[in-house]
């Protein structure tokens, strides 16, 4: 199933290390700043995890994103 929700992003470099899919922008900033809060300082933390609205393509069963449409 195609859909249009927020994803919260780990980048590495150019490279898509990390992606879960979440109903909101404010669930995707929720967990940002949890996770924000327990790593501690970390150099470049803003540019590694990000919230963005994607169109993804979602595995029905699990819920996990499958592939990244468009960005």
């Amino acid at each position: 199933m195609i859909e249009l929700t927020f994803v919260l992003l780990l980048t590495m470099g150019s490279e898509k290390v990390e992606y879960t899919p979440y109903q909101s922008l404010s669930q995707c900033l929720s967990v940002r700043r949890k996770i924000k809060r327990n790593t501690g300082p970390t150099h470049n933390f803003d540019q590694k995890w990000s919230c963005k609205e994607l169109k993804v393509k979602i595995d029905q069963d699990t819920g996990s994103i499958l592939e990244i449409i468009e960005e």
